[in-house]
């Protein structure tokens, strides 16, 4: 079990000696930095508790291994936002390009992964909230039907004219994933858990759980307290400061760490078939998102060098008017991550900020700021535009404090 993660061999082990001593807890929180492996971990954990055999070996013929390969298991829910299309069409090139049964499974799977944010135990009651979408969602899965990793792909200019109207749809789709997750899916969720099920556990993962309001964390507190016998709940999150701190008392804890550049290598090699690549994980995916990737990297200097020159915040309208017109909070969750990765190129290159106590202080608040805002975006909705304006002041009035 666990062959699919890569790196994290403190953590594997951990998790397969408490799954042989049936020691693993009901309730479990993955954290740690995008991209490093926390949803493949909770989701190969989610095939091993359900499988037959003692073991749990990936190529596992038993009804439920084959059924979570392909992401198609009854027992498990998948709730929270996620970098679903850039994902998709990562996995939808290396299908185009290799043709070999791994890909599909990975493109498979990465569009099931969306899905399962559609899965009718999660919405019940709520169905109305769907309908504008339930043509698009019906599509989708009636297209993903054509494929077969066990058959021989569709002639090469079918599966582009193929891939193209899927990913078009799934865009669509995208737009419905609720960008935190509500209380009335959580209740909705509690009452799946306490069903009877057919097969041998059932899971429930969270993806972004420290984005959760006041009443969905409360919510789903009183599940945490008395969890199903049967019932697995795993959290992710890369921000574990911001999940309030009852529900942090009741999970068993694993902490990932970062992907170092040679298991970024490696990764994007077995998996991507990309050999000798410089890019981070992080860089690889964004490659695929429909952002303007030159524009923000552009901006993200320009933004650096106003607030540490002085320049007029009007230098900054371009940027601006961009988050004005994309209005998705993952957008501004981009933007800030390559921010803290600018802001720490400039503490390596600049020896004023890294060679004194003072420059490293600055540094320091300056992330916290960038933190600050992230979290004010995801968890209490506010304005990227608002933010935006004040995380250039506070930053601003922090270096001009620095340099007196």
């Amino acid at each position: 079990m666990f062959e699919n993660l890569i790196g994290q061999d403190s953590i594997k082990q951990q998790l397969i000696s408490e799954i042989g001593q049936n020691r693993l807890p009901h309730s479990i929180l993955f954290s740690g930095e995008d991209y490093s492996g926390k949803m493949t971990a909770a989701l190969e954990l989610a095939r091993a508790i359900s499988c037959s055999r003692d073991n749990a070996p990936w190529d596992c013929d038993c009804r439920s291994c084959k059924d979570h390969r392909v992401m198609n298991n009854p027992d498990l829910l998948l709730l929270g936002k996620r970098y679903f299309l850039e994902e998709i069409k990562a996995s939808a090139e290396l299908m185009n390009r290799s043709r070999a049964g791994f890909s599909v499974y990975m493109f498979i799977r990465n569009v099931r992964k969306l899905l399962k944010r559609f899965e009718p135990a999660i919405w019940e009651g709520q169905e109305k909230k769907l309908s504008k979408y339930s043509g698009t969602l019906s599509s989708v899965i009636e297209m993903l039907e054509q494929l077969d990793p066990e058959k021989e792909l569709m002639p090469e200019d079918a599966l582009k004219k193929y891939l193209d109207d899927i990913i078009n749809q799934i865009r669509t789709l995208t737009a419905a994933v609720p960008g935190t997750t509500p209380v009335d899916q959580i209740r909705n969720i509690s009452k799946w858990a306490h069903r009877t099920s057919s097969g041998k556990a059932k899971i429930v993962i969270i993806e972004q759980a420290d984005t959760l309001l006041e009443s969905s964390a409360n919510s789903l507190l009183k599940i945490l307290e008395e969890p199903p016998p049967h019932v697995t709940f795993i959290l992710t999150t890369d921000r574990k400061g911001n999940i309030i701190q009852t529900i942090r008392s009741r999970v068993r804890h694993f902490e990932f760490a970062p992907r170092s550049e040679e298991s970024s290598r490696v990764i994007l090699e077995k998996l991507f078939r990309y050999e000798d690549s410089k890019l981070s994980l992080f860089q690889f995916f964004q490659s695929w998102s429909d952002t303007d990737y030159n524009f923000i990297s552009t901006h993200i200097r320009l933004f650096m060098d106003s607030c540490f020159t002085g320049a007029s915040i009007r230098d900054l309208d371009d940027l601006f008017q961009y988050f004005d017109k994309h209005k998705d909070k993952d957008e501004l969750k981009r933007f800030l991550r390559l921010l803290s990765d600018e802001l720490r190129l400039r503490f390596i290159e600049d020896p004023d900020l890294n060679a004194t106590v003072e420059g490293q202080i600055l540094i320091s608040d300056i992330q916290n700021e960038i933190n600050l805002c992230s979290s004010n975006s995801q968890i209490y909705n506010q304005s990227s535009l608002f933010l935006l304006e004040s995380l250039f002041y506070n930053v601003r009035e922090k270096y001009e404090a620095f340099c007196k």
